[in-house]
């Protein structure tokens, strides 16, 4: 059976027709332009949606449902988008509405809990049945995947690891509260830290690195050259992000944490160090089991491969 996958994001809006395999049979991406309004964003996806299928060499009759992600609140149970800030969406009935206009069952879930469904589906995460994803980007987004089925929470407003408080007198974070593990873990706030290591040693490698603008990927570039202020750098990021994984191994302990983002790019750079802290601080004489912690294979794909697998 062949379905499709739609990812909206704020900037672009990715989809996909993918089969039970996870084969993507064609996919697109294109500017959302959401000051358009909600109407036009919906007309065009079902317009695309045809796109697709001409590409795949399908008819519409082919598809069999449509999952839709997006980065808000979402009760997937009743298909509604409760809130959206970066779209301007609040109330909207998005799975009813496009049901009503392609005769297709549709269902719409929170973008990173469709990336945690695609990567436990079909990416890093299919040897394991508990899993919790996790994406170092702009905020931390976290999908929880529990006995191969996602964990959503009362109203589907849970599995926000992002905004946990992990320091009471912490920076203040766009959510409105302080001390949020995304102000110290996410990638916006490697960016920041490793400014402000720039200021603090301006005539370093890493002050070369970033003479062009500072990265998630800075800080490891220096550090492979050499820098030890990178290497600290990098040590300290990784005792954050490793600070918020134990949290979470404590409440749920499971069997991988499937890491995102631009900054997983750096692979094993990231995520053994980050395993061997983690697995040292929970091991308690050997008693409690082994956690792994492994690189997101999907990429940009996971949002709309596991939007598609929301309806399979």
């Amino acid at each position: 059976m062949n379905y499709v996958g739609v990812d909206i994001g704020g900037k672009n809006i990715k989809m996909g027709i993918v089969d039970d395999f996870g084969r993507v049979l064609s996919s697109m991406s294109y500017k959302t332009e959401q000051e358009r309004g909600y109407d036009a964003v919906l007309l065009e996806i079902i317009s695309n949606i045809g796109v697709l299928c001409e590409q795949a060499g399908i008819y519409t009759d082919d598809i069999s449902g449509i999952g839709i992600g997006v980065p808000g609140i979402c009760n997937s149970r009743a298909g509604l988008v409760m809130s959206c800030s970066t779209l301007n969406w609040k109330g909207v009935e998005l799975a009813g509405d496009v049901t009503n206009l392609t005769g297709k069952p549709c269902k719409v879930c929170n973008d990173a809990n469709c990336a945690a469904l695609g990567e436990q589906r079909f990416g890093s995460g299919r040897n394991y049945k508990n899993l919790v994803y996790i994406t170092l980007g702009t905020g931390i987004g976290s999908g929880i995947i529990l006995d191969g089925k996602l964990f959503e929470g009362l109203g589907c407003a849970g599995a926000e690891a992002g905004h946990m408080g992990i320091s009471v007198d912490g920076e203040k974070c766009a959510c409105g509260n302080r001390g949020c593990w995304e102000t110290f873990a996410s990638a916006k706030a490697f960016v920041r830290q490793t400014r402000e290591a720039v200021r603090k040693n301006p005539d370093g490698i890493l002050a070369e690195v970033c003479k062009d603008g500072i990265s998630g990927k800075s800080a490891f570039i220096a550090a492979r050259k050499g820098d030890k202020v990178a290497a600290s750098l990098i040590e300290r990021y990784i005792d954050y992000v490793t600070y918020g994984l134990i949290g979470l191994t404590n409440i749920l302990h499971p069997q991988a944490f499937i890491i995102g983002g631009g900054i997983a790019n750096e692979g094993a750079a990231l995520t053994l160090p980050v395993k061997k802290k983690l697995n040292e601080y929970i091991d308690n004489n050997g008693f409690y089991p082994y956690v792994d912690v492994v690189s997101a294979k999907l990429g940009e794909s996971a949002e709309f491969m596991g939007a598609a697998a929301l309806v399979m």
